[in-house]
């Protein structure tokens, strides 16, 4: 009895294995926010990795992210300074995904953790701190496939990180990436 309960159950999961599909995207590119105590805007650049899991090839996938971000700013005259911001993201991600075939639109959240450092070096001295905190945000994009399992990812995301370096806490970037689905 318990081995005709016990194979239907195992070709059932093997099924759902199956159909789930994965993807990995690798990306990049140009972000900017305002630093703490000035009216700075820093601005530089993003690497980010996300994996995905799309149970049943359905519209919704699940990821894991964890990107490098590093901004920076200039003052300029007298007590000129340089800042220099960085911050680790690792977060999981929900994606909504809209469309077809060869081309997707997208809706992704972000909630998570980062770990942020600080720099300030000028002629008042230098500092330097770090610390992390609450990661969260939303980002919108599309996705263009190239092949059945090879795709060009842009998204704009726009983020808000619990540190005490960023005036607002506002983080923007603007990422393109080439993904693989297997």
């Amino acid at each position: 009895m318990k081995r005709n309960f016990l194979i239907p159950a195992l070709l059932l999961w093997s099924t759902i294995t199956v159909a789930q599909e994965n993807m990995l995207t690798i990306g990049g590119g140009y972000s900017f926010a305002n630093v703490q105590d000035t009216d700075l805007g820093s601005s530089g650049w993003r690497f980010n990795a996300l994996y995905e899991m799309n149970p049943n090839q359905g519209s919704i996938a699940h990821g894991v992210s964890i990107g490098y971000v590093n901004t920076s700013a200039t003052v300029a005259g007298a007590q000129g300074a340089e800042y220099t911001l960085t911050s680790l993201p690792i977060y999981y991600a929900p994606k909504m995904m809209f469309g077809k075939d060869k081309v997707k639109a997208f809706v992704k959240g972000a909630i998570g953790m980062h770990f942020s450092s600080f720099e300030r070096s000028g002629s008042l001295g230098d500092l330097s701190s770090s610390g992390g905190g609450f990661y969260g945000g939303l980002s919108a994009g599309g996705m263009l496939f190239l092949s059945e399992s090879i795709f060009l990812n842009a998204e704009y995301e726009f983020a808000y990180l619990s540190s005490s370096y960023y005036k607002d806490g506002f983080l923007n970037s603007a990422m393109l990436g080439l993904g693989f689905r297997f």
